[in-house]
């Protein structure tokens, strides 16, 4: 350990915050933020490690609260298929690390043959002790089942001994769906624990009917799936959601938006003060219908890179209108729903845990579509308020943040490339976003003061992540803004 003032100092930087943005160097100790300042002496640098930003962007390590990685699909929407996710806490974190994020949250998944939710947790625990992981993490628990007699207790101990302070209910699937009495009832049980309520809104009705009718025709190659999960479902969904949700108030956050009806809803729910928080991804806001259909031949499997659940938009007027949605703060967060599996396997998610910062910040921050505050909120910040993390991460914040930082490359540093596959880190064989162009990437991702990639180069290594228990909620843990009119909600809910 180091006896000088810091062990690392990043200089000439353009530091962006949530809250801001101004030329700043950081010191580092003992793996924290320990000095913001225009500039340290010679004296107070000592014989710390030196990073030149050369004027690049400096920014928060990205967190990723929205990651489906070494899932066990026994059971659940991958089972017709056999398929399994391909990648494990190793080589998922490791391609998590390569695009500058440094913390993610991952989903442990109750199965309907599944009693026992801290069963679960355990079980999902012992995969990434096996692997290790070379970001920090925790997780979010997805509840498929209701088993009132022993739900309460078990919800009691994962906040309490796991800090898992997130459950995720879905309203598709019949493997994982619930009813909406039993989403009202977890819904006042996340109120009492000050819980945050993730929500899959997608009408499971609508998708089997248009599924059905799809088949009576043979409509069944992979391009009709978007036909079968038209956008009229997510916002039928989202809309149902928002009404059970006011009714016990409580706060929800939907997750990957995707269709315009779904953040309309989102957003009118918002402006009447409900506590209602949305997430959207970037295949919603780079993909289309279209994608499904551009590959060769009518079953030609390649066309299943593209599928994922809900699908991206029928045309880019779904993506203005998530463009808008990241500027006017109806979203939250931007995840990559990192659901990666073999394309043979007909996959229904995609790969994207390393791409997710570099697509925002090209095709977001350098194009002007939004400011390098806002690209902080939506990539770190918001979900480490959300997902009760804050201000130990998600922040640059002197004796308070873990030094989890991104350096991007100054402009004109990197010559601009078209991404392959063969760029990227992750355990699966295809990308969906091969051949758009970048000309930034993060140059160098640094957890808790260690240097973990460094152009184009992996430092770290498995086991350099640690676990962390999450607290409450600051964004969810009150409903602020609830109507306090009896006639529209049962307050004696509450009494007890």
């Amino acid at each position: 350990m180091s006896s000088s003032r810091f062990d690392l100092v990043i200089i000439n930087g353009v530091v962006a915050t949530a809250a801001d943005c101004g030329s700043y160097c950081i010191g580092i100790k003992d793996g924290k933020i320990a000095a913001l300042a225009q500039a340290f002496s010679p004296e107070e640098i000592g014989d710390a490690e030196v990073l030149d930003a050369e004027g690049a962007y400096v920014t928060p390590g990205g967190i990723d609260a929205h990651v489906h990685i070494a899932q066990d699909l026994t059971t659940g929407p991958g089972v017709a298929s056999g398929a399994t996710c391909a990648d494990d806490f190793d080589t998922g974190s490791r391609s998590a690390v390569a695009g500058g994020t440094t913390t993610m949250v991952a989903f442990a998944m109750q199965t309907k043959e599944d009693p026992s939710l801290l069963q679960v947790v355990e079980d999902y625990h012992k995969r990434a002790s096996d692997t290790g992981c070379w970001i920090d993490w925790s997780y979010h628990i997805i509840i498929s089942r209701v088993d009132k007699d022993t739900i309460r207790p078990e919800l009691d101990a994962l906040v309490k001994d796991w800090g898992i302070t997130s459950l995720k209910c879905f309203t598709t699937y019949d493997a994982l769906r619930l009813s909406d009495h039993d989403l009202m009832w977890l819904m006042l049980e996340a109120r009492r624990l000050g819980v945050t309520t993730m929500m899959h809104a997608e009408s499971g009705d609508i998708i089997a009917f248009l599924t059905e009718k799809l088949e009576e025709r043979g409509m069944t190659a992979p391009s009709f799936h978007g036909q079968s999960r038209l956008p009229i479902a997510e916002g039928e969904a989202t809309t149902r959601a928002i009404v059970l949700a006011e009714l016990v108030q409580t706060p929800v956050l939907f997750v990957h938006v995707s269709a315009a009806s779904a953040a309309d809803a989102i957003r009118a729910a918002q402006s009447r003060g409900l506590p209602i928080f949305a997430e959207t991804c970037p295949q919603y806001l780079h993909l289309t219908h279209a994608d499904l259909e551009r590959f060769h031949g009518p079953l030609c499997f390649e066309n299943s890179k593209m599928l994922c659940s809900p699908p991206p938009g029928l045309n880019d007027d779904d993506q203005e209108h998530l463009w808008t949605g990241l500027r006017n703060g109806t979203f939250t967060i931007y995840s990559s729903d990192h659901c990666p599996f073999s394309f043979k396997y007909v996959p229904n998610g995609c790969p994207g845990i390393e791409t997710r910062l570099p697509l925002l910040f090209n095709y977001g921050l350098m194009t002007g579509r939004i400011t390098p505050e806002k690209f902080v909120e939506l990539t770190s910040t918001g979900a480490a308020k959300l997902y009760g993390m804050y201000p130990k991460k998600g922040a640059l914040l002197p004796g308070l943040s873990d030094a989890d930082i991104t350096v991007w490359y100054p402009e004109g540093k990197l010559k601009p490339f078209k991404l392959t596959n063969e760029h990227l880190h992750h355990d699966v064989d295809y990308t969906p976003y091969e051949g758009m162009e970048f000309a930034n990437w993060p140059r160098y991702t640094i957890l808790r003061g260690k240097i973990m990639w460094k152009e184009g180069k992996l430092l770290g290594k498995a086991g350099d992540g640690l676990y962390m228990k999450r607290g409450e909620s600051q964004l969810a843990k009150s409903p602020v803004g609830m109507k306090k009119d009896p006639r529209r909600v049962p307050l004696w809910l509450h009494d007890e």
